[in-house]
């Protein structure tokens, strides 16, 4: 799947919302999903079945850590919602909201058009000549009636005979496409087209983003190229996958813990056996709060700066260095 880069397009929007960070743009989901490793999770009805809650739709929630990853990353930015809507809506003049509704107009005669083509392509053929007897007294056989291959040849000889001694019947010419249409109303979806994204000057985020204590974990995974999801069904911070959660099945319960916590012995025990139980590997850990202790206790003490690069974490300008260690229970 050919990826975007971020260059190629303006940044993502994330409303906040009450406190809940979310996407109304299907191409922004897309986007974000394809490049990004960003899943999360559906919260918004489908309209055409909006009394059930099994497949869900738009608005996507994030969950805090998926917005502040975005934005350090500068692939989206924060905008509060109460402020953000008023204030640019404000700065518009006449003739930027006369042309904003002109474009509705246009899409909607464009896709009223769309659909009388498609119409008139998919029309189904007419075969002239042909007589409408054998539509109109078609009824439910009867007892003592022909059967259905007598009445099948008879019905050909009828056909056969109004076509030689009767004149074709005049067909009725297609309605040719009209070149004006009043156009469909349509509502949008989304304020993308409504409120652009900020200029590349305003590098100050428009709201904050409230992360949990797990946020470095998410962070060290996030940039090994882990797709993540909320992990309350299991017992956990995260569930962690190696790529799309539609492809693969998770490999890690993750569990973020202080460097200097200490883990009750029950707390492993268990959630070892939960996640062993479903298939998964139980992973634990947090950000490391001496840098130097990264390295493993028995490796030979390096000499050049190129190796101490090599042993620190990938992705370390957005996540801190963390250190992970993941446990299964055997004999299960």
């Amino acid at each position: 799947m050919a990826s975007t880069s971020s260059s190629d397009r303006p940044l993502v929007r994330i409303a906040k919302v009450a406190g809940r960070y979310l996407l109304f743009d299907i191409d922004d989901v897309m986007y974000l999903r394809r490049n990004h490793n960003i899943c999360s999770v559906f919260t918004g009805t489908l309209p055409q079945n909006p009394q059930q809650n099994k497949f869900m739709g738009l608005p996507l929630e994030l969950m805090p850590e998926e917005a502040q990853i975005l934005v350090e990353k500068k692939v989206a930015y924060l905008a509060d919602d109460t402020t953000f809507h008023p204030e640019r809506l404000a700065a518009w003049d006449q003739s930027t909201r006369r042309a904003y509704l002109q474009s509705l107009r246009s899409q909607g005669k464009k896709l009223q058009m769309d659909q009388i083509e498609w119409q008139h392509r998919n029309r189904p053929a007419i075969q002239p000549g042909l007589s409408n007897k054998k539509k109109k007294n078609k009824k439910v056989k009867e007892p003592g009636e022909l059967s259905t291959t007598e009445t099948a040849v008879r019905d050909t000889e009828l056909d056969d005979d109004t076509l030689m001694f009767e004149p074709p019947k005049p067909t009725r010419p297609p309605k040719p496409i009209p070149t004006e249409v009043e156009g469909y109303i349509l509502t949008p979806t989304t304020s993308k087209f409504l409120l652009p994204s900020p200029a590349s000057s305003e590098t100050e985020p428009l709201a904050m983003v409230d992360v949990p204590k797990s946020y470095p974990l998410f962070a060290h995974l996030h940039d090994k190229g882990y797709c993540m999801m909320p992990g309350l069904r299991f017992g956990c911070d995260y569930n962690v996958y190696p790529g799309d959660p539609l492809r693969f099945h998770s490999h890690f319960s993750a569990v973020h813990v202080g460097w200097e916590e200490e883990i009750p012995m029950k707390d492993i025990v268990g959630a070892g056996r939960l996640a062993t139980t479903v298939k998964k590997s139980y992973l634990f850990g947090g950000a490391v709060t001496d840098p130097s202790t990264t390295e493993d206790a028995g490796s030979a003490q390096v000499a050049s700066s190129d190796e101490n690069e090599k042993s620190k974490p990938k992705g370390g300008p957005v996540a801190p260095p963390c250190r992970t260690l993941s446990l299964e229970w055997a004999g299960m």
